[in-house]
């Protein structure tokens, strides 16, 4: 269900004098809508985006290999946001308070739940040089956002899409991908990241509701990601997404797995006759927030919220020497005292 509340400007009557303050007119939105495409991403499926399930796991060698990435087998999941919230408002016009995102098991976890990341070290084996021991059971299910190469784009791209124009066998050659932010906000594959020596930060890492750390979740729980808004790059990234009226996610897991097992943690896809049915859910994501600014594009606005004060410098001074976009108010690649000049300039607008 889809609820909006209009908020007007305020408005002060003062014999015949108004004064305004504030240009812009917020809208706020909120709801639910299914997943409309998606995809077991996995090199050897004959069958995408027509599976019932699509599981998640991981593939780590020591030397690496080059045929497969380390996050061998993802789902990656789209939803059109048009249901929630309109597109084409301008990327600064949406600011987004939560989003969650759902994805049912169509059977057992492969292995007990883990809600913390696990550096790269963890995955290696006990032998190979550096390698470090996980401190807690588990691993981690965790979600990203889809990037896209071989000019496919997340307004294009359909489950039905190839795996690879260069084939199934390789790293960092998937049509669509789990992808991180570099230190500018670019999308960049991390698909092997353990291959590459280095950490990724997922946008949410599952939790299952009920359960704890430790537990094994059965089939039918429900891998919850409520998704950390916190990063500038987050947020630009999923209003960006909303400005086209689609957004991508990749699940994707480094739990082991080897050929022939017979539990793997998997989920339901769309297509899966329970689903069809009413009997489980698809995937599905819910968020709210607000838009509205247009009209409100002050230098130092860091937080979109119209006006330059306290937050803003508290935001920039988090961010200096860093290339954050959203900090980075004249553009030059540093945040820096140029930047606190622009924002000062404003300072109470």
């Amino acid at each position: 269900m889809v609820s909006r509340r209009i908020h007007l400007p305020l408005v002060i009557l003062a014999g015949t004098v108004l004064s305004q303050v504030g240009t812009a007119v917020a809208e706020d939105f909120a709801g639910t809508v299914n997943t409309n495409a998606d995809r077991w991403m996995y090199p050897f499926n004959a069958t995408p985006g027509f599976r019932p399930g699509g599981s998640v796991f991981g593939f780590v060698t020591v030397p690496p290999s080059d045929s497969f990435d380390n996050r061998d087998a993802q789902n990656i999941i789209a939803f059109d946001t048009t249901g929630i919230v309109e597109s084409g408002l301008g990327v600064d016009a949406y600011d987004i308070d939560s989003i969650t995102v759902r994805m049912t098991l169509s059977g057992p976890a492969s292995g007990p739940l883990d809600s913390t990341y696990d550096v790269w070290q963890t995955y290696l084996p006990a032998s190979a040089p550096g390698a470090i021991p996980d401190s807690d059971p588990g691993r981690p299910i965790e979600i990203y956002a889809a990037g896209f190469r071989f000019g496919f784009t997340r307004l294009t791209w359909e489950e039905g899409t190839t795996f690879s124009v260069t084939g199934p066998f390789g790293t960092n050659n998937r049509t669509v991908y789990t992808a991180g932010f570099n230190g500018k906000g670019a999308l960049i594959d991390v698909s092997s990241n353990i291959n590459d020596q280095t950490d990724s930060t997922p946008l949410a890492i599952a939790s299952f509701p009920g359960l704890s750390d430790g537990d094994t979740p059965p089939e039918g729980a429900v891998a919850t990601f409520d998704i950390d808004l916190s990063d500038s790059r987050t947020r630009a990234w999923v209003a960006d997404s909303l400005n086209d009226g689609r957004i991508v996610f990749a699940i994707s897991s480094l739990i082991f797995a080897s050929q022939g097992d017979g539990v793997l943690t998997q989920m339901y896809m769309r297509e899966n006759a329970l689903v069809t049915a009413g009997v489980r859910d698809p995937a599905n994501i819910s968020m709210s927030g607000s838009t509205g600014g247009a009209g409100c594009d002050i230098a130092g606005d860091i937080n979109g919220d119209c006006q330059v004060d306290g937050a803003d410098l508290g935001a920039l001074l988090a961010a200096w020497g860093s290339s954050d976009p959203a900090a980075d108010i004249n553009g030059d690649g540093i945040v820096d005292g140029g930047d606190l000049g622009s924002l000062l300039a404003n300072f109470g607008v």
